[in-house]
C-alpha cells in the first residue's frame, strides 16, 4: 500500500512538472503611437495626460513611436521663431523613443531638417534614405532594437518615395538624397526577425503600401503606419497576419497597440484608437501650447467672413486667387492642398492664412488643350487611394462633369463652357499638383514668383467681408443619366 501511494505521489509530481512546463508567465509590452500630426498641437496636453497615465501603471513595459509629418498645417508651428521647433520640444517633453520622417519633414529645406534632428532626444529611423556629397541632410539610421525589460523590438523605419525618386515635395529639396522603393528595401532587413521578439515597421508610405509589404514580409508582427489620414479603428487591419495601425492625423487619436507575449513567443495584438478631446489635458503641456500661441505677429487680422467657409469654398478661392494672379484662362487646385476643413465665420489672421496653406507654395502655369486637361482629371479620378473617385481638382474659370461608367469610372468629361478642340488654354496648378499628379505634361510647367500665402492675404484684404461663395463646381454623373 505504501509503494501504491509512493508511486501515485510520483505520478503526480511528474504530472504537476508538465503542466508547469507548458505555461508560461504572460508580459505585455503597450506602444503608444501617432502619426502625421502636422502640427496639431491642440490635441497635445491631452495625449501627455494618456501617456503618463500608461507609465503610471507600467513605465517600463512602454513604447512611444510617430510615424512621421510632425510638420507642416499649424503656424504655431511652422513660423516659430524656430520653425518646426514646438513639436520637438512637445517630443521631447513627453518622452518620445523613435520616430521616422514623413515627406512634409522636408517641406523647410535639409538644413532645417537636420538642426530639428539634431535637436530631437529621440532617433530617427529611415532605412530607404541615402545622403551624397551635395546633401544637408545627413544619412539616418535604418532601424533601432529596443530592450523593453526583455522584450526584443526591433522598429525599421520606411519612407513613401515616388516616380520621381523622392518623397512629394519640390524636387530641389531631395538634392543630394536618393530614396530607394520602401518594399524591397525592407526585405532586405527581414533577418531582423532572428534578433527579435516583436518585429516592426514603422513607416510613412500609407495605408495601401502597408498592406502590399504585409504581404511579401510576413515576418512582421506590425505596422505602425503613416501618410494616408487613415483612421484604422476597431483592432486595426489585419494582413498576412500582420496588424497594421494608422490613427488618421491632426493628433485626433493615439493608438494604444498591447502586445501579449508568453515568454518569446507572441500571444496576441490588440489596437484600439483613443480618441483624445475625451482625455483631460495635461496642464504643463498646455501652458507650453498657450506660450507658442502668444506670438502677436500671428494675431493680426488680416480680413473677416460673415459665413463658414467650408474646404470646397476654400479651394475655390485658391482657384480664383492663382487664375487672376497668373492671368490664366483656368486653374485648378487639390482639395487636399486646403489644409483647413472650416474657415468659421468672423475674424481672419495671418495664423489662418498659413493653416489654409502651409506649404509656402507658389502657382505654376501651362499651355493645355481641352484633351490634356480630360487627361489629368481623368487620371486622378480614376487613381487609387483615398483621394480617387472623387471631385480632387477643383477647377475656376469653368465647370466641369466626370461622366461615369456602370463601375464608377471616369470615361469622359464635360466642360461648361464648352472648350475648343486643339485649342490650348493657358492653366494654373499648384505646384504640387504640376509636380506630383500623373499626366503627360508633368513637370512642364513654369514657377511663377509669387507666394500663396500672399496672395491670399491680399485677397482677404480686399474682398472682406466674405458674405457669400460660388457654388459647388465639379460634378460626377452616370454617363448614362448624361446621354
Amino acid at each position: 500500500m505504501k509503494h501504491l501511494i509512493k508511486e501515485l505521489g510520483f505520478l503526480s509530481f511528474i504530472a504537476l512538472c508538465i503542466a508547469v512546463s507548458s505555461c508560461c508567465r504572460e508580459k505585455t509590452v503597450t506602444i503608444i503611437s501617432t502619426n502625421d500630426i502636422h502640427g496639431g498641437i491642440d490635441h497635445f496636453p491631452s495625449l501627455a495626460t494618456l501617456v503618463n497615465e500608461y507609465r503610471t501603471n507600467d513605465s517600463a513595459h512602454l513604447l512611444l513611436i510617430d510615424a512621421g509629418d510632425r510638420w507642416t498645417g499649424n503656424p504655431y508651428v511652422d513660423l516659430a521663431e524656430k520653425p518646426g521647433y514646438p513639436i520637438i520640444e512637445l517630443m521631447n517633453a513627453l518622452g518620445y523613443q523613435a520616430a521616422t520622417l514623413g515627406n512634409h519633414e522636408f517641406d523647410r529645406g535639409q538644413a532645417l531638417l537636420q538642426e530639428r534632428i539634431e535637436e530631437s532626444r529621440f532617433p530617427n529611423l529611415v532605412a530607404n534614405m541615402q545622403s551624397g556629397d551635395s546633401a544637408d541632410l545627413k544619412t539616418l539610421s535604418p532601424y533601432r532594437i529596443f530592450d523593453i525589460e526583455g522584450t526584443r523590438i526591433a522598429l525599421l523605419g520606411l519612407l513613401t518615395t515616388y516616380p520621381n525618386g523622392h518623397p512629394v515635395g519640390k524636387d530641389e529639396l531631395f538634392t543630394g538624397l536618393t530614396f530607394p522603393d520602401p518594399e524591397p528595401t525592407a526585405l532586405s532587413y527581414k533577418q531582423l526577425r532572428d534578433s527579435c521578439d516583436l518585429f516592426v515597421a514603422l513607416t510613412h508610405i500609407g495605408v495601401e503600401q502597408d498592406s502590399l509589404l504585409a504581404v511579401r514580409m510576413p515576418e512582421l508582427d506590425l505596422i505602425v503606419g503613416g501618410h494616408s489620414h487613415t483612421v484604422l479603428a476597431n483592432g486595426g487591419k489585419n494582413v498576412n497576419g500582420v496588424v497594421i495601425t494608422q490613427t488618421g492625423k491632426g493628433l485626433k487619436y493615439a493608438g494604444i497597440t498591447t502586445i501579449t507575449l508568453c515568454g518569446k513567443k507572441i500571444k496576441k495584438i490588440d489596437n484600439r484608437l483613443v480618441k483624445l478631446d475625451t482625455v483631460a489635458p495635461d496642464p504643463q503641456f498646455a501652458a507650453m501650447i498657450e506660450n507658442y500661441k502668444a506670438a502677436p505677429a500671428l494675431k493680426k487680422v488680416v480680413g473677416t467672413t460673415q459665413i463658414d467657409l467650408l474646404k470646397r469654398d476654400l479651394a475655390g478661392i485658391f482657384g480664383d486667387v492663382i487664375r487672376n494672379a497668373t492671368g490664366a484662362r483656368f486653374a485648378f487646385y487639390n482639395m487636399g492642398g486646403v489644409r483647413k476643413d472650416t474657415l468659421p465665420a468672423g475674424a481672419i489672421t495671418v495664423a489662418d492664412i498659413f493653416g489654409m496653406e502651409p506649404f509656402g507654395s507658389t502657382p505654376y502655369t501651362l499651355e493645355m488643350t481641352e484633351n490634356q486637361i480630360k487627361e489629368l482629371l481623368l487620371n486622378k479620378f480614376n487613381s487609387e487611394g483615398n483621394e480617387s473617385h472623387r471631385i480632387d481638382l477643383y477647377p475656376s474659370g469653368m465647370d466641369y462633369t466626370v461622366l461615369t461608367n456602370d463601375s464608377g469610372d471616369g470615361v469622359d468629361i464635360l466642360f461648361s463652357p464648352k472648350l475648343i478642340p486643339g485649342k490650348t488654354y493657358k492653366v494654373a496648378l499648384s505646384d504640387y499638383v504640376q509636380g506630383a499628379y500623373n499626366y503627360s505634361l508633368r513637370g512642364t510647367a513654369l514657377p511663377t514668383e509669387q507666394i500663396l500665402t500672399d496672395l491670399l492675404t491680399e485677397y482677404f484684404e480686399k474682398k472682406s467681408p466674405i458674405s457669400q461663395v460660388a457654388s459647388p463646381r465639379g460634378k460626377i454623373s452616370g454617363e448614362n443619366a448624361v446621354k
